[in-house]
């Protein structure tokens, strides 16, 4: 009796298994070749920023659904990419948002027949060209300084940024900060770089360095500050001769600075 109970159990579990896979066939498996139709958007967030000096890039993700129609079992939800200039990071997600449902197929049947590789007919995304300018501005002065003076000692900004341990999220006291780092820096328009440089504490991630100045370029510039005049400079993090266990730990090392790097003459 237990093993006629097992046998139904097993048939029932594997005819669950063909539906989630597109339904029984004479092949077996999942069988998504073919299939083509409408993809609902149902997420759009910014998955990274890649940094090429002197510019700053944004990879947007877009998450797609296939659309189920008439008995016919679509392929799972898949993500697509989209890279743009970090400035029209906003401009970018607009236009992926303007297309809630396109048209979308497997775009190559090899590999994974349960997770084939998907395209979504999104148009183009064209970026948006300001008039060009003269010579390089901002932070793109650093290694082409032209119209530029030394740096006064007076020219400091507000912080460090401090961090909690094994985290990038501002606190805030951070907040605070960036509210009066980013008011410095509008306000004195010859102040025409910012360098970020981020920290991180023995036993911590490398990366919490670079993710904690991620954080705070964010926050300076969704306080107005141009993207052009902010960048991150390589992160850093304590070097000892003591072995990872000895080797102190302390709340300056999880902390992010902020220096003028480019300053203007005036004219």
């Amino acid at each position: 009796m237990r093993a006629s109970i097992l046998t139904s159990i097993l048939l029932l579990s594997s005819s669950f298994v063909a539906l989630a896979c597109g339904g029984p066939s004479a092949g077996g498996g999942c069988h998504y070749e073919t299939w083509q139709g409408k993809c609902q958007l149902t997420n759009v967030r910014t998955a990274r920023i890649v940094e090429r000096f002197p510019k700053s890039f944004v990879v947007v993700e877009s998450t797609y659904e296939p659309q189920s129609t008439e008995g016919v079992f679509a392929p799972p939800p898949f993500r697509k990419e989209t890279l743009a200039p970090a400035e029209q990071e906003m401009d970018l997600t607009g236009h992926i948002k303007q297309y809630p449902l396109v048209d979308c197929a497997v775009q190559n049947p090899v590999g994974d027949p349960c997770a084939p590789k998907m395209s979504a007919a999104v148009p183009e995304f064209v970026a948006t060209s300001a008039a060009a300018p003269t010579g390089p501005v901002g932070c793109a002065k650093i290694e082409h300084p032209g119209n530029t003076a030394p740096v006064p000692a007076s020219a400091t900004l507000p912080g460090p940024f401090q961090f909690d341990e094994n985290s990038s999220v501002p606190s805030p006291e951070a907040l605070r900060l960036a509210d009066e780092a980013a008011r410095a820096i509008l306000q004195n328009p010859r102040i025409e770089c910012v360098a970020i440089r981020g920290m991180s504490a023995p036993g911590e991630s490398f990366s919490l360095a670079n993710d904690r100045a991620q954080a705070v370029r964010h926050l300076l510039e969704t306080r107005g500050v141009a993207h052009a005049n902010v960048t991150v400079f390589e992160a850093t993090a304590p070097s000892y001769t003591a072995a990872p266990d000895d080797q102190p730990v302390l709340s300056e090392h999880r902390r992010v600075h902020l220096s003028v790097v480019v300053y203007g003459n005036g004219s």
